[in-house]
């Protein structure tokens, strides 16, 4: 029985780890491998353990690193560790202090193999209310890492990690022949337990205020860019209004070449009034007026500020948006992020081309959103199989960087997908969300 709950008790410790992992990483694994690993490790550990041992504490780092999922090889190691870490912390933590004061003697919770499995099945709940408790959001840690935030301090708690496992590990080997080598691994847990949540929660706490700060920062510049759009649309409305104080004297004019029947003067001032206001109000920049069917203030002032920076550049552009569209099926940080990236891409190419041109719709089609973002680029086709892979930056070829973050995003929506078309001197952005 003791046998049972032993290899039980080895189970249930792999799985917590892997459940730690999937946790903190957002990587998945499929239930078979929570099944294969605690196997294989079991029979590593039977067969050779010294390998055992160097495979169970590198091969998570080791399988984060290759996944490179954030394109962040600190925030990897960290995802790798973590789960090692908190597992032998929370694991000892209960062993050491809490089992003790429930009235559990050291030597029984050491050489019981249903009270250790009991720990371990703990180990995971216990973390999750407690991190829940100090509110410790990993999201933040991740957005942190990604903005470069306190990179040397990332590194500072990686270290501590490796520290931590490499001391814990001498302690247990070399119990045997170092004097009071149990007290001294009570003594590291119970430090490193205190200074390694100080040390994520200072991360979370400094992470999540930069990202305040930086949402306030949007916030304004977002402010900013409404404010030089409704000036962009005053200044339309005040040659529309022009214009209509003009009208009087063109019908004028007209009606007097009418009654006159002087086709000389009626012709004059067509080629020289209506024709010229014709291809004035003609213009593009007219076309500006169509965001105002846009009721999302965040979007619009991205895609008012990305167009007048297009105009300023000299890059005809053409608007399309469908009132009815509302843009539901994503959060809006998302959402601007990728607009923000496929049209300074748009922008950014177009320029190098003969004829700069760009084309932004937003509308509704068989109940799916639609949003398309087209420009004109030098090569008649550009190659489309590498564009959204991370560190692929394809400037030489019409293209800016940011695609593998716009596909990073989009992971996240199932319902929403992304098609790329090239060809005839044209490179297309099509992104289809569908309702849920």
């Amino acid at each position: 029985m003791e046998l049972i709950f032993k290899n039980w008790n080895f189970f249930a410790h792999i799985v917590v780890v892997l459940l730690l992992y999937q946790q903190i990483s957002g990587n998945r694994f499929r239930w078979y491998w929570f099944i294969i690993l605690p196997l294989t490790f079991r029979a590593l550990f039977f067969v050779i353990p010294p390998l055992a041992y160097i495979i169970y504490f590198f091969y998570l780092p080791i399988y984060s690193v290759y996944l490179n999922k954030y394109d962040k090889r600190m925030l990897d190691i960290f995802h790798g560790l973590y789960p090692i870490v908190v597992e032998s912390l929370f694991g000892r933590v209960l062993a050491f202090y809490l089992f003790p004061i429930l009235g559990f003697a050291p030597k029984i919770i050491s050489t019981d193999g249903r009270i250790n499995f009991l720990i371990e099945i703990l180990i995971f709940p216990l973390y999750y209310y407690l991190t829940k408790l100090v509110k410790i959001d990993f999201d933040n840690l991740k957005r942190g890492v990604e903005k470069n935030y306190l990179n040397r301090f990332f590194v500072l708690i990686n270290l501590s990690m490796i520290v931590y496992l490499f001391a814990l590990q001498f302690l247990v080997i070399g119990e045997k022949f170092i004097p009071h080598a149990l007290e001294y691994r009570e003594h590291l847990v119970g430090a490193y337990v205190v200074m390694f949540f100080v040390m994520l929660i200072y991360l979370n706490s400094t992470f999540t205020e930069k990202l305040e700060e930086e949402l306030l920062y949007q916030k304004d510049k977002q402010l900013e860019e409404l404010s030089v759009y409704s000036q962009h649309i005053e200044s339309l409305y005040d040659e529309i209004r022009s214009f209509r104080h003009d009208y009087i004297n063109i019908l004028t004019s007209i009606q007097t070449g009418i009654e006159l029947k002087d086709i000389d003067a009626i012709q004059d001032v067509y080629q020289n009034v209506l024709a010229k206001t014709k291809k004035n109000f003609s213009d593009s920049r007219y076309d500006f007026a169509n965001l105002t069917k846009i009721t999302n203030p965040a979007v619009k002032s991205v895609i008012s500020a990305k167009l007048l920076e297009a105009q300023n550049k000299g890059i005809n552009y053409h608007i399309e948006v469908d009132e009815k569209t509302r843009l539901a099926n994503m959060d809006t940080l998302d959402f601007i992020t990728i607009l923000s990236i496929l049209l300074d891409n748009a922008i950014e190419a177009t320029e190098l081309a003969d004829k700069p041109s760009l084309f932004f719709a937003i509308f509704e089609e068989k109940g799916v959103e639609i949003v398309i973002v087209e420009n004109s680029t030098v090569q008649d086709k550009i190659d489309i199989s590498n564009i959204f892979n991370r560190g692929f930056s394809s400037k030489g070829e019409a293209r800016g960087i940011g695609l593998a973050n716009v596909q990073s995003i989009l992971d996240k929506y199932p319902a929403i997908s992304i098609k790329t078309k090239s060809g005839n001197h044209s490179f297309k952005q099509l992104i289809e969300m569908r309702k849920i």
